[in-house]
């Protein structure tokens, strides 16, 4: 991370997640706590880390419940829309290049990586050919997983480890109908302007 530039961790999972698959050692990173703002030089050319969990413990079971994964997605932005603003209001106070992650990296990354997209103003073919693309990056994470599952789970399993690009497209689909756009879905969850400008700024 150090040779790419990284200045910052997202860590996306939720603590119950962090206890059984802590990642790198904190000591490995400069912070856990709350990163420095633009203007502040980073103490070191070591990371900042942040846990800012997408999904928390209390809705992984409401998601659970969902009959599709873009069931689940929709949840997500409509329960979850605080969550996403913490994200995106750290990625725009990040000084230098930001790495954000979960388990897969394949749902969670993948929402907040559209929405990214998205206000880069990247049209929407794209981010879901981009999104789709995860499938052959985890082909073999994907063979792994399943050869460890329980038969009664296997085919629902084989069905959610997919990144088809219609499900991100109807999930922005989604965000344009009922909050007008990626833009204004991230200003109602607490982005001000100034850290959208930062932000589309970051990707220009």
């Amino acid at each position: 991370m150090i040779d790419y530039g990284i200045t910052t961790v997202i860590d996306l999972r939720a603590e119950s997640e962090l206890r059984g698959a802590p990642g790198p050692p904190f000591s490995d990173f400069q912070s856990s706590g709350p990163i420095a703002s633009p203007q502040t030089e980073l103490e070191s050319d070591v990371p900042v880390y942040l846990n800012l969990p997408l999904v928390d413990d209390e809705i992984a079971f409401v998601l659970n419940e969902a009959p599709t994964m873009p069931d689940r997605y929709r949840l997500m932005i409509d329960r979850r829309q605080a969550a996403f603003g913490r994200i995106f209001n750290a990625i725009a106070r990040a000084d230098g290049p930001v790495l954000f992650h979960c388990f897969a990296g394949k749902d969670r990354t993948g929402l907040v990586a559209a929405m990214m997209l998205s206000l880069a103003g990247v049209e929407d073919q794209a981010i879901g050919s981009d999104y789709a693309e995860t499938d052959a990056q985890l082909a073999t994470r994907y063979a792994e997983w399943l050869a460890k599952a329980a038969p009664d789970r296997l085919e629902g399993m084989r069905d959610e480890l997919r990144c088809p690009p219609e499900w991100m497209l109807r999930t922005l689909e989604y965000v344009e109908q009922t909050w007008g756009g990626v833009e204004s879905y991230l200003e109602a969850a607490g982005v001000p302007p100034d850290s959208i400008d930062r932000l589309t700024a970051k990707l220009a």
